[in-house]
């Protein structure tokens, strides 16, 4: 990526964070530090009082994965506890500085123009720019995906050692964030046997991700007596509504469920397991559940998709097309969410002019990334912020498009 092109997706990202700052400053600071991020948020408090990672300041924290709470900890420790401004300035420039670093890593695998069009399409990307003013973990999991994505190209062209550790502790420290890629080590082992790469440093990389995660384990573990890397009450929940929608949601119902979600904002003779929280708060009105039952729902659930296996796959269908829209919600206006969508559109749009790339030597780590991220939501539960940490793939692969779109004539 060229000096031009870097200058100008700065310029593009602090002239659309600058537009959007005054609005986030008003939104509710319960709504920053709301729903998911009410956890991630006690957690870093006491953390940074106690030294002790706990949700109520007496029992350890095993809910959930530690890595956005500690990065939370990190900022308060900055800028005081819950100070939206320092949130927004420390996952605005973690995310500039990992962006660049990327797109400057993949302009040898693509075009210096390709890779400043992924740098931008990136940074004013409406979604992406709305998990930067949260305190969800898509953000932080993003930046950390990218400097591993980074890392790993790096090592393919002049391998070491220092590469190869430093790819396992990004790794670990992606899933200690956001659990959901807890296999995706194992999928790296097979993207380095198509792509008939040495395994040395791949097994390598694998065995220090799994070994940090490990050490998470055994510190639960050492309290409860249960090696565990997260609490099974979130799985439970997950199995119990998406067994609920196998058993009851048919024909057009789940695209109706989307209209009523995102569009119209009306459940009017809506099927009661369209909403996954409807559900959720109805078999559990004052939580996600227990760790005493968890066991008992996860089988009933996963019994009732094994009974109603077509209707599961069908309402997966959907669940796609959920995972990939835009990133809105949560109190932001509809200009922005106009803003979104429209952003959405050109990211896909260039996305499927670049899809004779998708199985080109060098981007199949993408492609991965892209398969892996949606299938294991589709199969469980979709929402669009979920689909954040893997943007920078769809950017890249859009760039490409819009590069050879603006060059046609070039190989």
């Amino acid at each position: 990526m060229g000096r031009k092109w870097f200058l100008a997706g700065v310029g593009a990202y602090v002239l659309v964070a600058a537009v959007l700052f005054p609005f986030v400053l008003h939104i509710p600071v319960d709504l920053t530090f709301g729903s998911d991020a009410v956890g991630y948020s006690r957690v870093a408090i006491n953390l940074l009082q106690r030294g002790f990672l706990t949700l109520d300041g007496v029992h350890p924290f095993l809910d959930r994965e530690p890595g956005q709470s500690v990065f939370l900890a990190l900022v308060y420790a900055l800028f005081g506890v819950e100070n939206p401004v320092g949130l927004y300035l420390s996952q605005g420039l973690l995310l500039l500085a990992a962006a660049a670093v990327f797109c400057r890593e993949i302009a040898p695998l693509t075009s210096r123009r390709a890779s400043g069009l992924t740098f931008i399409l990136l940074l004013t990307s409406g979604s992406v720019l709305h998990a930067v003013f949260s305190a969800y973990r898509e953000s932080l999991a993003l930046s950390l995906l990218l400097l591993f994505t980074t890392l790993f190209l790096s090592a393919s062209r002049c391998p070491s050692w220092w590469k190869t550790a430093g790819m396992g502790v990004l790794l670990a420290g992606v899933i200690l964030t956001y659990y959901s890629f807890v296999l995706f080590p194992l999928a790296l082992i097979l993207l380095a046997l198509i792509e008939r790469r040495p395994l040395k440093s791949v097994f390598a990389t694998v065995l220090l991700c799994y070994a940090l995660i490990a050490a998470w384990g055994l510190r639960n573990f050492s309290y409860d007596g249960r090696f565990r890397v997260i609490a099974d009450r979130r799985a439970a929940v997950m199995w119990y509504v998406r067994g609920e929608q196998a058993e009851n949601i048919r024909g057009l119902e789940p695209l109706k469920c989307l209209w009523s979600e995102y569009i119209s904002r009306d459940w009017t003779g809506r099927s009661p397991a369209c909403s996954y929280n409807a559900l959720m708060h109805q078999r559990w009105p004052e939580g996600s559940g227990t760790q005493t039952d968890s066991g008992d729902v996860i089988r009933t659930g996963q019994a009732k998709i094994r009974a109603h296996f077509l209707s599961y796959l069908w309402f997966s269908v959907f669940e796609v097309l959920e995972l990939h829209f835009p990133y809105v919600g949560g109190g932001w206006s509809t200009a922005f969410n106009v803003y979104a969508a429209l952003t959405a559109f050109v990211l896909y749009a260039g996305f499927l002019l670049g899809l004779k790339r998708l199985l080109g030597r060098g981007t199949l780590l993408f492609l991965l990334l892209i398969l892996y991220n949606t299938g294991v939501f589709v199969l469980t539960d979709a929402t669009p912020r979920y689909l954040v940490p893997v943007l920078f793939c769809y950017a890249l692969f859009a760039a490409i498009g819009y590069d050879a779109a603006l060059s046609p004539r070039r190989r």
